[in-house]
C-alpha cells in the first residue's frame, strides 16, 4: 500500500480539535449572515454605498495602487497571525483563539452577506468568487493550522506532557509557516483576485 502523506496524517491525528475550529468558524459565518439580515435599514445603506464604492473603482484601473494595497493586506494578515500566536503561547490564551477564529468567520460571512444583499445572488456571488474565494482558501488553512497548535499547546502544558520550549519551537515553527502562507495568501488577493475582479467588473 502507498504510504499516507504526511498532511494527511496530521490532518487524521488531530481531526478532533480540527472539527472543533471548523464548527466555531461556521458559527461565527452564521452569526456574520444573522447580522446582515437583521441590520437596520440606515446601515444597510452605508454598506451599499462601500461596496458600489469599490465597484466603481475598479471601473478606474490606473487609479489602483497596487504596492499599497500589498502593504496593507500583508500588515493586516501578519498582525492576525501574531495575534494568535501570542494567544496560543499564554494558559489564558486558549479560549481566545477559539475567539479569533470566530471572528474570522464571523467576518467571513458578515462580508459575503453584505455583497449579495448590495448586488445580487448572481452578481454577488461572482463578486464574492473573484475577491474572497483564492486568498482564503491559503489563508483560512494556516488560522486552522496555527489554531490547532495554540490549543495542543495549552492542553499539554497544563497537563505537563511536554518540554515546553520545545513545544513553544513547534508553535512558533507553525506560526512562521503560517506567516507565509499568509503573505502568499496577501498576493494572491493584490495581484490574482483584483485582476479578476477588473476582467469581471462588466459582469458584476
Amino acid at each position: 500500500m502507498r504510504k499516507k502523506s504526511v498532511l494527511y496524517n496530521y490532518l487524521i491525528s488531530n481531526k478532533k480539535s480540527f472539527l472543533i475550529i471548523l464548527g466555531i468558524f461556521f458559527i461565527g459565518m452564521l452569526l456574520g449572515i444573522f447580522v446582515i439580515n437583521h441590520t437596520g435599514e440606515n446601515e444597510i445603506v452605508e454598506i451599499n454605498s462601500y461596496i458600489n464604492s469599490i465597484r466603481e473603482n475598479l471601473q478606474n484601473t490606473e487609479g489602483i495602487n497596487k504596492a499599497e494595497c500589498l502593504f496593507n493586506s500583508i500588515k493586516q494578515n501578519i498582525s492576525f497571525i501574531l495575534l494568535m500566536w501570542f494567544l496560543g503561547c499564554t494558559i489564558i490564551g486558549n479560549i481566545f483563539v477559539y475567539v479569533c477564529i470566530l471572528y474570522r468567520g464571523f467576518s467571513l460571512g458578515y462580508t459575503i452577506s453584505a455583497i449579495i444583499a448590495t448586488l445580487g445572488a448572481q452578481s454577488g456571488s461572482i463578486f464574492v468568487f473573484a475577491s474572497l474565494l483564492l486568498q482564503n482558501i491559503i489563508f483560512i488553512p494556516a488560522i486552522f493550522m496555527l489554531a490547532e497548535s495554540g490549543v495542543k499547546l495549552y492542553i499539554r502544558i497544563t497537563k505537563n506532557l511536554i518540554n515546553v520550549k520545545q513545544e513553544l519551537l513547534r508553535h512558533t515553527m507553525i506560526m512562521l509557516i503560517s506567516l507565509i502562507l499568509a503573505v502568499f495568501s496577501s498576493i494572491l488577493e493584490v495581484y490574482l483576485s483584483t485582476n479578476l475582479l477588473i476582467f469581471l467588473k462588466k459582469i458584476v
